[in-house]
């Protein structure tokens, strides 16, 4: 576990939807940020805290060896001062800190812990010193081991978490309590960086170009920094003053210590920061950034020689770039042109039966960096609803959304849409304002089409699309409290919008705030959000019969369903109240609810539409050392959600899980919960709402001590549903293994088994009149996942990753639903009585003494993913990438699981394979 994860917060109010509790080994940080004050007695971090008085400069690394080891713990509220030394002369990047302005420049120290007992003294000393260049800013810091040969270190690839020592210098160049710049290395030079937000928030996306080194001798080990200030953000003034930490981690003890305190039972981070002042005479400098690339693309894929459009070998070559330039002192521009992502590791395989999209995680460059600036999650929770947001930069360069129409003959159309170009404003005024806007351009889509006679033609399948999202807020009480504005815009072609039944325009907006009271323990947050959609009669009829809201199904006269409008709008809102700090226990409560007509889905990501609910939840943190544990928490959460256009209850349920970590650093979490029987207006896809049962869910897992060359990682889940017998359960183990210290490796798995008696499978018979027919699936889903890190030095390093993917399923046992809000499951279904004939299910479906067909929906799913990727930072901000990808698919309507058969049968397909090499050349002009 790295120093930033383990530096994170993780807010109480977030598991009052668990559905499986964060993986304990994450250190959580619960509380209120608590900014220091300017009336508190100060000391600069050089002063001898036992006589009041500087000591005198140290001439030698001897003549520092000669102090005590380890650090005087500090007191949480004692304010720190750090004056910074202009350089003189020279320094030289080795790590080694024997130039003459390190003697002269002020130490922090009496460093304490963080974890994992706060407050406490150290096992060992650390310091740190501050210069300051025309161009950058030079941070040294030493940390004494008196047993150096423990040292730990890890060679990986840049910002990969390893089993090693590492320290960090984070900077609050805004000086707002707010944000900072994060930079950190391990005792073999391994860069991290990320950018923190919001007090507590990170963004691990973040990229800065800077440069360390590290050294190692009997005495421990250092780091000198070199940050260029063309990498930070701050304000043109006669004296800089800038918030600052340090922190070190020791790996084999699992502590993690900091020079300014700060504590799990606070939810504050860059609010506890000590200063840093005496920069005097420094220009924000003129920030330009460029970034060219260029592109060379092989592809091998399998096909019909029959096809006129099939090629064994496709080329492809291009150019792009990606720009930085600082418009102001607080606002950076972000312009990539013609972007490419080749070197992304592929989504993991899924198998989706539900009537919603699959949520696929963001892995672009462009967008993961600074996404912290768009965010804007509409759920509450951890589980699905922890994935809706108003922005899912996934829609940008999403697949095409149309299909091509062809009855005989072939086809051929890519598989995303081109990103002609897109750009972002990003940063944060002296004022307290951040601004975050962004807008992206995607070319219009045709699919090739060659019919089996006539000539050739050209059919759309996505339309020329604009995409734009405006986020703007503005903080108070130094961040503690906040009113902000979201936009979002979709705009579409609209000749191409609708024949394609898209929405030629779909826009959100609405306005979110928060306040923190009573010593910052408390927190109250919320929002209120619109959107409008407008389409063709025909788009927005599809619309009102989507899965998010389906306004046409039998008994929702209520929705007011009309197949002739052409926009459609609706609201939503949150509010909460939590007890996010102070002492061991915590508390929230809130409400959510979405109108019928709200939709977010052109430029964000939501399930669904037309509900109310409530939650509460109570839980009780230890965040240090009690007993056999190093730290535990206790969970109670409860919810109850009815519809917003009926108010008929949808779910109401509960569950308790605990987690915690043992003093030997293993750790473990489990919890169980239940919900109750609700009424779904969703699972008909369409039809009448239906009464379910009653679910019991439970999580259970165990982790092994992270420090250890081998270790396994177990987790195991199920459920039941006893009025139907349903039932499932899954294990999902992960042995890891550090063989060396340039290699990492694991392998991990996972077996799914599931049994769901009502299964939807269609509709059938007469349009006015129709028979709603389900089945009992059992599925059983296998799925590998292997990795290789091999690292030959900290800019130079081999990944390798595979996983081979399995999922059968086999319907049986069909029925019908009879009474949709019966009062026992055995009312609300009808068995049907139905022979297997080829490829059919054959009988009387809909009761009219006549057989009828449905169609088998058994299937075998097989797919493998693999690639490989050589990634050189050849100088700092430039990359060479060398990239080759496989993949293979396989399906038939086998139904029945057999993992030799099925994963031999995978590697029996022919496979696609993709050779890429990208080169990009950072420069600043």
């Amino acid at each position: 576990m790295t120093m930033r994860r383990m530096w994170t917060t993780t807010l109480f109010p977030l598991a009052a939807f668990v559905a499986l509790p964060a993986p304990p080994g994450l250190s959580i940080l619960s509380g209120v940020p608590a900014a220091l004050v300017a009336q508190q007695p100060t000391r600069t971090a050089s002063t001898d805290s036992r006589t009041g008085t500087p000591p005198s400069p140290r001439a030698d690394q001897a003549a520092q060896s000669l102090r005590v080891s380890g650090d005087a713990p500090r007191a949480a509220d004692e304010q720190l001062v750090l004056q910074a030394t202009r350089l003189e002369g020279e320094v030289t990047l080795d790590g080694v800190i024997d130039e003459a302005v390190w003697a002269t420049a002020q130490v922090a120290d009496g460093f304490t812990q963080f974890d994992p007992d706060p407050g406490a003294a150290p096992a060992e000393r650390t310091e740190a010193r501050v210069v300051y260049g025309d161009d950058a800013l030079w941070v040294a810091i030493r940390a004494f081991d008196r047993a150096p040969d423990s040292i730990a270190a890890q060679l990986t690839r840049r910002d990969q978490d390893s089993y090693s020592d590492e320290v960090a210098v984070v900077i609050d160049s805004y000086f707002d309590r707010r944000t900072a710049f994060h930079f950190q290395v391990n005792a073999l030079g391994v860069k991290t960086d990320l950018y923190r937000f919001d007090d507590t928030g990170e963004d691990t996306g973040w990229d800065a170009v800077w440069e360390v080194a590290t050294a190692r001798d009997d005495q421990g080990w250092s780091a000198e920094f070199r940050i260029p200030y063309s990498q930070l953000r701050f304000r043109d003034a006669p004296e800089q003053r800038w918030g600052i930490n340090f922190l070190r981690r020791i790996a084999r003890h699992g502590e993690m210590s900091v020079w300014a305190p700060t504590s799990r039972e606070e939810s504050a981070i860059v609010s506890r920061f000590g200063e840093l002042r005496g920069m005097i005479e420094l220009s924000p400098p003129r920030r330009l950034e460029f970034t060219p690339y260029s592109l060379a693309r092989l592809e091998r894929s399998p096909g019909d020689a029959d096809n006129p459009f099939y090629s064994s070998n496709d080329f492809l070559g291009s150019v792009g770039a990606d720009m930085k330039y600082g418009i102001t002192t607080d606002l950076t521009l972000n312009v990539t042109i013609n972007p490419d992502f080749g070197q992304v590791e592929a989504d993991p395989a899924q198998v989706n039966l539900s009537a919603y999209e699959t949520f696929l995680p963001e892995q672009r460059p462009f967008f993961v960096e600074g996404a912290n600036l768009f965010s804007f999650g509409l759920g509450i929770g951890d589980g699905d609803g922890a994935q809706e947001s108003l922005f899912y930069s996934r829609r940008i360069g999403r697949a095409p959304q149309g299909s091509p129409q062809v009855s005989d003959g072939w086809s051929d159309a890519d598989e995303s849409t081109t990103i002609l170009g897109a750009w972002k404003l990003s940063g944060k005024t002296a004022s307290g304002w951040s601004v975050g806007l962004l807008n992206a351009v995607t070319s219009e889509e045709s699919a090739r089409i060659a019919p089996d006679e006539g000539e050739r033609f050209d059919q759309a399948i996505e339309p020329f699309t604009n995409t734009a999202v405006a986020r703007i807020q503005k903080d108070f009480r130094e961040g503690r409290s906040a009113v902000g504005v979201i936009a979002t815009a979709t705009n579409r072609s609209p000749d191409v919008a609708d024949e394609l039944q898209l929405r030629t325009g779909a826009y959100t907006a609405g306005i979110d705030a928060r306040h923190r009271f009573s010593d910052e323990n408390w927190e109250v947050s919320g929002y209120l959000l619109g959107s409008h959609l407008r389409g063709s009669e025909e788009t927005i009829d599809a619309l009102q019969r989507s899965p998010a809201r389906l306004f046409h199904r039998p008994g929702a006269d209520h929705l007011g369903y009309d197949p002739t409008r052409t926009s459609l709008s609706g609201v939503a809102a949150t509010a909460t109240l939590n007890k996010i700090a102070g002492g061991h226990w915590r508390f929230g409560t809130g409400i959510q609810a979405r109108s019928p007509g709200f939709d977010a889905n052109d430029a964000g990501y939501m399930r669904d539409a037309d509900f109310a609910s409530t939650f509460v939840y109570l839980g009780y943190d230890q965040s240090s050392p009690q007993g056999i544990f190093r730290r535990y928490r206790l969970n109670f959460n409860a919810w109850n959600g009815v519809y917003w256009s009926n108010l008929e209850r949808a779910n109401t349920g509960g569950n308790v899980n605990a987690n915690g970590q043992f003093t030997n650093f293993w750790n473990a979490y489990g919890g169980i919960g239940i919900n109750a029987s609700g009424l779904s207006n969703g699972m008909l896809r369409g039809g009448p709402d239906f009464v379910t049962e009653r679910r019991i869910n439970w999580w259970s897992g165990l982790n092994s001590d992270s420090r250890k060359p081998i270790g396994l990682n177990l987790n195991v889940n199920g459920h039941s549903v006893p009025e139907s017998d349903g039932w499932g359960i899954g294990v999902s183990p992960t042995l890891r293994w550090r063989p060396t210290g340039r290699a990492n490796i694991s392998l991990g798995g996972f077996w799914n088994r599931n049994v769901n008696d009502r299964q939807w499978v269609g509709r059938h018979g007469a349009a006015d009149d129709p028979s709603y027919v389900l089945a009992r699936l059992d599925q059983t889903s296998v799925g590998l996942t292997s990795r290789l890190d091999l690292a030959v030095s900290p800019t130079l390093s081999l990944q390798l990753y595979a996983q081979p993917f399995a999922s059968s399923g086999r319907y049986d046992e069909y029925k019908r639903v009879a009474d949709p809000k019966g009062d026992s499951y055995a009312d609300r279904i009808q068995p049907l009585d139905l022979a297997r004939s080829g490829d059919d299910w054959v009988g009387d479906i809909d009761g009219d003494g006549e057989d009828d067909a449905v169609r088998a929906g058994d299937f075998d799913i097989r797919q493998f993913r693999s690639n490989a990727v050589l990634r050189w930072e050849y100088r700092p901000g430039s990359t060479l990438f060398v990239v080759w990808a496989q993949g293979r698919d396989a399906f038939d309507r086998g139904g029945t699981f057999d993992f030799n058969d099925d994963f031999g049968r995978l590697f029996d397909q022919h496979p696609s394979n993709v050779f890429m090499v990208k080169l990009s050349y950072w420069l600043t002009p």
